[in-house]
């Protein structure tokens, strides 16, 4: 089987549930992100999942808290210290990853 191509690929670490609602407060109101968005913004981040899950009900209560859990650079598992800029923690992963996107069109 082929390597995927382009970025180096490593196994990030997520220590929430990743198939939770991920938001970040960004610009004044909250937005639904991805996974790799979430764990690289440094800000206010919120996760809203079921409290359980039972087979056939879909009429679950829901549950949203804070996530206080470590900032890390997009796309790595580099730690970065929490100070709350509103913004992603971006690098040499993301430059990369961006130049690929542009030329792509």
């Amino acid at each position: 089987m082929a390597e995927k191509g382009g970025l180096e690929q490593q196994n990030l670490i997520n220590e929430y549930n990743v198939a939770g609602s991920l938001e970040i407060f960004m610009e004044g109101e909250w937005r639904r992100v991805t996974s790799k968005d979430f764990r690289s913004f440094n800000g206010p981040r919120k996760i809203t999942q079921p409290q359980y899950t039972e087979l056939g009900n879909v009429d679950v209560p829901m549950m949203t808290y804070e996530y206080f859990g470590p900032v890390y650079a997009w796309g790595t598992n580099n730690v970065i210290d929490y100070s709350d800029t509103g913004s992603l923690e971006k690098g040499k992963v993301w430059d990369k990853a961006r130049k690929i996107s542009e030329s792509r069109g």
